[in-house]
């Protein structure tokens, strides 16, 4: 059960609907948004690669946008809610911009300037001091970042080893119905010691067994 007040909630889901568009735009799902009362006065979506800019995080676009609808840099009494803890660049840009408070979703042990690799948000020497929350919507956040990152790590497999045209394959149908031979085929080749060949795997029993077999055979066993 969610401790965050519903209206941080609330902003937080238009920062999801952010991170949505970076996602179908093939970007890390990151997205954000700049609140002047109840009010979004500024949105943005993670797109570095597609602008070739390293700068174009969702953060920096948020209070870019903000701040041409509100004619000025300074984004005084404004709160920025973030799908994903900001890195250094982000948070600076924050705290010059006078944010009254930031609102960010999952932790970024990483790169995360807001307490997880370090806090620019704490140190008292800076001449402005910006209010921090985390952990709102967290799950959800996190979620949509972590199915990205694994999609994009399978897709990395496939490519990184192709499967081989050139290897001989009966058609699936001869595996169909043999008699005594109930299991399911599994298949990998994205090992690199395959080098591009399919290996076939039985795996089976329940998962919390106490013991697990590892049975393996060679030619001519």
């Amino acid at each position: 059960m969610s401790t965050a007040p519903a209206r941080d909630e609330r902003f937080m889901r238009e920062a999801l609907a952010q991170a949505q568009l970076a996602l179908q735009a093939g970007e890390v799902p990151v997205g954000a948004v700049v609140v002047h009362g109840d009010a979004i006065v500024g949105r943005g979506h993670n797109a570095p690669v597609s602008s070739h800019d390293p700068t174009a995080h969702a953060e920096i676009r948020a209070l870019q946008d903000a701040a041409r609808t509100l004619g000025n840099y300074r984004l005084d009494g404004c709160e920025l809610f973030v799908t994903l803890e900001p890195c250094a660049m982000c948070s600076g840009a924050m705290l010059h911009a006078r944010l009254a408070r930031v609102v960010y979703g999952a932790a970024d042990p990483k790169t995360g300037a807001a307490g997880s690799v370090l806090d620019l948000f704490a140190q008292q020497r800076l001449n402005h001091q910006t209010a921090l929350s985390g952990g709102v919507l967290a799950a959800d956040c996190a979620e949509l970042l972590t199915g990205f990152f694994r999609q994009r790590r399978q897709e990395a497999r496939l490519n990184a080893q192709p499967l081989r045209e050139d290897a001989l394959r009966p058609p699936e149908d001869r595996f169909r119905d043999l008699p005594g031979y109930p299991w399911p085929p599994h298949y990998v080749n994205d090992l690199p010691s395959l080098a591009g060949l399919r290996m076939h795997y039985l795996d089976e029993g329940p998962r919390d067994a106490p013991l697990t077999w590892l049975c393996l055979h060679g030619n001519p066993a």
